[in-house]
Protein backbone atom coordinates (compact mmCIF):
# COMPACT_ATOMS: atom_id res chain seq x y z
CA UNK A 1 0.00 0.00 0.00
CA UNK A 2 1.05 3.43 -0.63
CA UNK A 3 2.15 5.58 2.12
CA UNK A 4 1.66 9.18 2.75
CA UNK A 5 5.07 10.25 1.83
CA UNK A 6 4.72 8.99 -1.34
CA UNK A 7 1.21 9.93 -1.63
CA UNK A 8 2.72 14.10 -0.89
CA UNK A 9 5.42 13.36 -3.40
CA UNK A 10 3.04 12.48 -6.63
CA UNK A 11 0.52 15.41 -5.02
CA UNK A 12 3.74 17.59 -5.41
CA UNK A 13 4.80 16.50 -8.58
CA UNK A 14 0.97 17.77 -9.77
CA UNK A 15 1.93 20.72 -8.51
CA UNK A 16 5.34 21.61 -9.67
CA UNK A 17 5.73 25.05 -11.64
CA UNK A 18 6.53 25.25 -15.35
CA UNK A 19 10.28 24.21 -15.70
CA UNK A 20 11.04 28.00 -17.23
CA UNK A 21 14.96 27.03 -17.91
CA UNK A 22 14.12 24.40 -20.27
CA UNK A 23 11.91 26.46 -22.54
CA UNK A 24 9.12 24.14 -23.14
CA UNK A 25 11.28 21.01 -24.12
CA UNK A 26 10.23 18.48 -22.53
CA UNK A 27 6.43 20.14 -21.78
CA UNK A 28 5.03 16.40 -23.42
CA UNK A 29 7.21 14.55 -21.16
CA UNK A 30 5.60 16.18 -18.10
CA UNK A 31 2.26 16.00 -19.22
CA UNK A 32 2.75 12.13 -20.36
CA UNK A 33 3.84 11.55 -16.51
CA UNK A 34 1.21 13.77 -14.70
CA UNK A 35 -1.55 11.42 -16.80
CA UNK A 36 0.05 8.44 -15.29
CA UNK A 37 0.82 10.59 -11.40
CA UNK A 38 -2.93 11.42 -11.92
CA UNK A 39 -4.34 7.59 -12.75
CA UNK A 40 -1.64 5.88 -10.06
CA UNK A 41 -3.53 8.39 -7.47
CA UNK A 42 -7.28 7.09 -7.90
CA UNK A 43 -5.82 4.05 -8.07
CA UNK A 44 -4.64 2.58 -11.20
CA UNK A 45 -1.33 0.63 -11.55
CA UNK A 46 0.23 0.00 -14.81
CA UNK A 47 2.00 -3.12 -15.92
CA UNK A 48 5.15 -1.17 -17.89
CA UNK A 49 7.75 0.99 -15.86
CA UNK A 50 6.79 4.88 -16.38
CA UNK A 51 9.80 6.89 -17.01
CA UNK A 52 9.28 9.38 -20.26
CA UNK A 53 12.92 10.64 -19.86
CA UNK A 54 16.00 8.82 -20.71
CA UNK A 55 19.51 9.08 -18.79
CA UNK A 56 20.72 12.09 -21.59
CA UNK A 57 17.42 14.07 -20.95
CA UNK A 58 18.28 14.04 -17.04
CA UNK A 59 21.83 14.82 -17.32
CA UNK A 60 20.87 17.44 -20.04
CA UNK A 61 18.33 18.83 -16.89
CA UNK A 62 20.74 18.34 -14.32
CA UNK A 63 23.35 20.22 -15.73
CA UNK A 64 21.25 23.37 -16.92
CA UNK A 65 20.02 23.39 -13.78
CA UNK A 66 23.97 23.33 -11.91
CA UNK A 67 24.90 25.90 -14.62
CA UNK A 68 21.78 28.30 -13.08
CA UNK A 69 21.42 27.21 -8.92
CA UNK A 70 21.88 30.57 -8.27
CA UNK A 71 18.96 31.36 -9.50
CA UNK A 72 15.54 30.54 -7.93
CA UNK A 73 14.58 29.29 -11.84
CA UNK A 74 17.85 26.66 -11.23
CA UNK A 75 16.46 25.47 -7.70
CA UNK A 76 13.26 25.09 -8.94
CA UNK A 77 14.46 23.10 -11.77
CA UNK A 78 16.45 20.93 -9.52
CA UNK A 79 14.10 19.93 -6.99
CA UNK A 80 11.83 19.43 -10.19
CA UNK A 81 14.30 17.03 -11.20
CA UNK A 82 14.46 15.21 -7.77
CA UNK A 83 10.48 15.27 -7.68
CA UNK A 84 9.86 13.60 -11.33
CA UNK A 85 13.06 11.06 -10.44
CA UNK A 86 11.25 10.27 -7.06
CA UNK A 87 8.17 9.57 -8.83
CA UNK A 88 9.21 7.28 -11.40
CA UNK A 89 10.19 4.84 -8.47
CA UNK A 90 7.42 5.34 -7.03
CA UNK A 91 5.22 3.88 -10.12
CA UNK A 92 7.91 1.54 -10.52
CA UNK A 93 6.97 0.41 -7.14
CA UNK A 94 3.73 -0.24 -7.12
CA UNK A 95 4.31 -1.72 -10.68
CA UNK A 96 1.45 -4.90 -11.64
CA UNK A 97 3.55 -7.67 -12.49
Amino acid sequence: MITETERHILKAYLSLSNRNLLNHRYESEEDYLAGYVDRFLRGERFSENIDPFTENDYKEMYLVALQNLCSTDGKDLLTALYITKAVCNILSKYRRV
